[in-house]
């Protein structure tokens, strides 16, 4: 008893002396290499054979150790540090080495430290931001509010804050901070402020961190100004890999073989039915209020859920706590204007309110295609109140509207309207809450009114959502995460029906509703330096109870909803989640990720031009099945140079794909579900991408190959085709230069294969009308695609100003350099002789672009 009486004395009396030096110790362990195999191994035999084979003294106290563990890992050449912290992860067991021993001790209780990090000056809360530990070699993350929480054994540490686009911070923990809320501020990179920042390169914080990212950098991207001059995210998200577009000029996103209603697009936690202004030649997003836009090809997560395909979720900006700003600027398109400052109490709450309106009749003169005027304008407001450390109250809102009139007078309108009320709420130190209220409809409203008649007819389509959503995260400690809650929607569709209403309206399609209830909860581990799982998984049920009568699939004939039973039709659906990562080296990550999603909610469109406003959304139900698919994905990532190469590849299986047959007709057609045909679909397909940086000049080549096939009964004779989205090879290039810190060039490129059309044979009459009679479907393909942009942005404001917040930017760009007239659309007819005349309708060819954005 003396003997260990005596060890711990000497042991503590070591430390006690030596502890300015531990830092210098942790670094002499990262600088030793060893190779050691540790499968079927407890741990005081590794230690023994680390003793007898690197000549390292050791110190501890066995029965500090837990000799139940067998481990199962290999080290070739690997730093001893590592191997320690993989020895000791989730233990309460420090080490320090002091002239090459190695000393063990029992750690005492641990500390959580929790809070938010923000920028400096407007007090934003900065999403996604990275906490790293080196004397632990941890990490965490900063939660979609901002809010972090760290649990570390006591002790002193260094912890240093990261976040895209900011100076890195070093900032220093203990236990004497934990019943505080500690605000970490980062200063925007370019200000020249007083304080403690570590430059750390940020390929190398995502590969020490092991986190895959798809984050836009939208303060940058926001320079790439496209068609007139305007920045719009949509257009920068189509600039990603596997991420196209489809045809010129529209806003709409077809990801990795899939349709554009397989994306979810959330704007503030609100669903976006329709992205686009002007039938696509601008978005739905103001660029003077994105914050934060994540983008989730694979791997989803299972707190969001609802499409096959992919999320989008965008924040906004909270507004400027601290000082009151005007923004706002014009392009050849369109002319924004917006403000934020405090709200109630400088410093605890802010607003941020902007308008945004298009140029009159800009699609009279650059469509060219059709007799029309259009404009839009939209609005955006934001408030969040700081109630105390513990609790904040966001309120959010968008409102666009579209207007575009035809030579007859006659008007096609249509819009999003969104709001969110939201409740964050630190229950304590380590569980965190977000309680929502949601709100979003999106309408069409077509005058189908003949020019002769006096009666003012409207064909309307519309879908409306109502909310409740909780989301808990638990923060367990280190690289440790829980995230669990609820959701429950209100869906009401009005698929299209003449309005106003009467007894005699027999065209209408019947109005429908539905409840859609989802369930999650999802583990986020960092088991150690190298490797990450993720597994969760998403319960959800959806319960159509619309009423009324439906349609018989494949006649004409409907049937009344005899009993409650048939009114209401249920779908159930459990949706796993996975995603394993390991860095293999210092140089090398991999990601492994399956997903199962369920859809419930259909679009009905047709696809000839790839966009349109004239959408009608139709609930699962007696006569539609819900989608599904599941997908299976690789990355591989490797750092090289200033820059890095990465590898992607997927595999999708999709079942109860949804398409309309041929001359199916959306208008006044109250058969329409008869129309509707489900069959499976296969996508498959590569990615390559090659980041470099070269001082001031940084490059990127993006290149994806792949396929997508449906095959439903019904359509094509039975027999495969290929998807209406289906575009085989796409080369993407992005170069960008900066000219100081004032003058950015940056140049764009991308060509792809046409995408497939289907041609008609001929013509034949039925009933008065000549209609055509086609080939096999998606049998044939536009030309190949091709465009360049460049872009210049030139920063007219002087440092100090900056430094205040002021902004002034010129921006001058020329859209498709080389007048490519890329087909939009082909229409086709019968000339006097009976032979099929095509005629091909392009987009605007070159077009010269100059745009201004100011703040102060």
């Amino acid at each position: 008893m003396k003997g260990i009486v005596l060890y711990r004395f000497l042991l503590f009396f070591g430390l006690f002396i030596l502890t300015g030096s531990k830092s210098l110790g942790q670094n002499n362990l990262a600088d030793i290499q060893v190779s050691i195999d540790t499968q079927n191994k407890e741990i005081i035999q590794i230690l023994t054979e680390i003793h007898r084979n690197y000549g390292l003294s050791m110190s501890y106290d066995e029965q500090i150790f837990n000799k139940n563990i067998i481990y199962g890992r290999n080290f070739n050449k690997a730093s001893l540090e590592e191997v320690l912290h993989y020895l000791l992860r989730d233990s309460r067991i420090g080490f320090t080495m002091i002239n090459r021993a190695l000393i063990f001790y029992k750690e005492d209780k641990d500390f959580t430290i929790k809070g938010r990090v923000v920028d400096s000056l407007s007090g934003e809360s900065l999403i996604g931001a990275t906490l790293m530990i080196p004397e632990k070699n941890k990490s965490s993350l900063s939660n979609k509010y901002g809010f972090y929480s760290l649990t570390l054994p006591q002790g002193d540490y260094s912890c240093f804050v990261s976040y895209l686009g900011y100076k890195t911070r070093a900032v220093r923990l203990n236990s004497q901070l934990e019943d505080g809320y500690v605000l970490i501020k980062l200063a925007p990179a370019g200000l020249s402020l007083n304080e403690v920042v570590v430059d750390i390169d940020s390929s190398l914080m995502v590969q020490y961190t092991g986190h895959f990212t798809d984050k836009i950098n939208w303060p940058r991207a926001r320079r790439n100004a496209f068609y007139k001059g305007e920045a719009d995210i949509m257009k920068v998200l189509q600039m990603q890999n596997g991420i196209n577009g489809l045809t010129e000029g529209g806003s709409n996103l077809f990801v990795r073989g899939s349709g554009k209603d397989q994306n979810l697009i959330l704007l503030d936690e609100a669903v976006v039915y329709n992205p686009s202004h002007l039938f696509g030649l601008t978005s739905v997003f103001n660029s003077d209020i994105l914050k934060n836009t994540q983008v989730y090809k694979d791997a989803l997560p299972a707190n969001l859920g609802g499409r096959l395909s992919s999320i989008m979720d965008m924040s906004t900006r909270d507004g400027d706590a601290n000082n009151f700003h005007v923004f706002g600027g014009a392009s050849l398109l369109v002319t924004r204007l917006g403000a934020e400052g405090p709200f109630i109490k400088k410093g605890k709450g802010a607003f941020i309110a902007t308008a945004r309106t298009s140029l009159s009749n800009v699609l009279n003169t650059d469509y060219r295609l059709f007799n029309v005027k259009g404009n839009y304008s939209d609005y955006n407001v934001k408030l969040n109140y700081t109630l105390d450390n513990r609790n904040r109250i966001y309120l959010s809102g968008y409102y666009g509207q579209d207007k575009v009139t035809s030579s007859n007078k006659n008007t096609n309108r249509w819009g999003n309207w969104t709001s969110t009320l939201r409740w964050n709420h630190v229950h304590s130190s380590r569980l965190f809450l977000n309680l929502s209220a949601i709100f979003s409809d999106y309408h069409n409203k077509l005058d189908i009114s003949k020019p002769e008649s006096p009666d003012n007819q409207i064909w309307l389509t519309r879908i409306r959502d109502l909310s409740l959503k909780s989301d808990f995260t638990y923060f367990m400690g280190l690289d440790r995460t829980l995230d669990f809650g609820l959701q429950g929607t209100l869906h009401r569709f009005k698929p299209g029906e003449i309005s106003p209403i009467n007894s005699n309206n027999e065209d209408n399609i019947f109005r429908a509703q539905a409840y859609d209830y989802a369930g999650y909860i999802s583990f986020n581990w960092k088991v150690d330096s190298a490797f990450r799982v993720i597994i969760g998984t998403r319960v959800n049920a959806f319960f159509n109870t619309s009423f009324g009568r439906y349609y018989l699939l494949g006649t004409g004939q409907s049937k009344p909803l005899a009993n409650d039973a048939e009114k209401k039709k249920s779908y159930y659906g459990l949706e796993p989640r996975l995603s394993l990562q390991y860095k293999l080296g210092a140089d090398y990550a991999l990601r492994l990720g399956y997903s199962r999603s369920y859809q419930y909610l259909q679009l009905l469109q047709n696809d000839e031009l790839a966009f349109s406003s004239l959408e009608a959304w139709v609930p699962a139900g007696p006569n539609i099945k819900p989608q599904y698919a599941d997908v299976f994905s690789f990355r591989v990532n490797r750092l090289m140079y200033k820059g890095n190469i990465g590898l992607e590849g997927y595999w999708k299986k999709m079942g109860n794909q949804v398409e309309l047959i041929d001359h199916a007709q959306l208008i006044l057609n109250p058969f329409i579900e008869t129309q509707l045909r489900q069959g499976n679909g296969r996508a498959y397909g590569l990615e390559l991408s090659i980041n470099q940086r070269f001082g001031d000049l940084s490059a990127s080549i993006l290149y994806s190959w792949s396929r997508s096939f449906r095959k439903i009964n019904g359509i094509n004779k039975g027999k495969e085709y290929v998807a209406n989205f289906d575009i085989p090879h796409v080369l993407k290039s992005n170069l960008s230069y900066d000219l100081g810190r004032s003058v950015h060039f940056s140049a764009f490129y991308t060509i792809h294969t046409g995408r497939p059309l289907t041609y008609p044979i001929g013509f034949m009459e039925y009933e008065g009308i000549y209609v055509p009679v086609y080939s096999s479907r998606n049998s044939q393909r536009m030309p190949t695609f091709s465009r360049l942009d460049l872009n210049c942005s030139v920063d007219l404001e002087t440092s100090q100003q900056r430094q205040r917040g002021t902004r002034h930017t010129l921006n001058f760009g020329l859209y498709n350099v080389f007048n490519q007239r890329n087909p939009l659309y082909y229409s086709f007819s019968e000339d006097s002789n009976g032979n099929l005349a095509i005629k091909k309708n392009s987009f605007s060819g070159r077009v010269p672009s100059i745009s201004y954005a100011m703040r102060f």
